[in-house]
């Protein structure tokens, strides 16, 4: 089993790469490769991680079985993440495509206007244009450093969780204790996916309007 979570974890890896390499590329840069490789990894990583989930409930250690299901969840998490950084980076990059369009036609519209006019109308459009890039990535970054902290924080927490849900339910069976406990460890992992699932919605909507205001 440990074969499988290797091959997973070095798919995980190409992935991490293809997806650093594919948002440094510029935006003239012909990128059908690389997102070629990305969609492929993004499919073999998935069906990784199913095979390897199906395997963990197959093991009949209880703590083996707990900690093979933990790599999933995370794995599945780091693919889901890289899947959104992917969809983000496909936008700007279209987004600038037309702006470049945009700048391109507007330019062969005003060729009747002085030589010296235009240069400097195109001059301010360039400068306007890397302003503009540069505000919306920075904000763009800071978003997802803020929600990969976030997930981190929650990781953590799930782990604490776990842990001391299995410590109640182990003194629960030698002791009888009240199963109120292990309900509200249970109730607080689901308000922990609830915050985890909002937090995410605000940051796509805190994205969608920084583009849709700043575009």
């Amino acid at each position: 089993m440990t074969s499988e979570y290797n091959a997973a974890q070095r798919v995980l890896h190409k992935l991490k790469q293809n997806v650093g390499e594919f948002d440094l590329m510029e935006s003239t840069q012909d990128s059908s490769v690389v997102q070629g490789a990305i969609a492929q990894d993004l499919q073999t990583l998935s069906k990784r991680i199913s095979e390897y989930r199906m395997l963990a409930r197959q093991e009949s250690n209880e703590r083996k079985r707990t900690t093979m299901l933990d790599r999933a969840t995370h794995m599945a998490d780091d693919h889901e993440q890289l899947k959104r950084r992917t969809d983000k980076i496909t936008q700007r990059r279209a987004m600038r495509t037309t702006h470049t369009d945009e700048r391109n036609e507007l330019f062969q519209r005003t060729q009747g206007m002085g030589r010296t006019q235009m240069d400097t109308a195109i001059a301010m459009d360039a400068q306007d244009e890397e302003a503009f890039w540069g505000r919306s990535e920075q904000l763009l970054d800071g978003y997802i450093e803020q929600g990969m902290s976030s997930l981190q924080n929650l990781r953590e927490q799930k782990g604490i969780l776990q842990s001391a849900h299995r410590r109640v339910l182990n003194v629960d069976d030698t002791l009888g204790l009240s199963r109120g406990v292990i309900t509200m460890i249970n109730r607080r992992t689901t308000q922990d996916k609830i915050i985890l699932g909002g937090g995410m919605a605000v940051t796509c909507i805190l994205i969608y309007f920084i583009v849709h205001y700043f575009g």
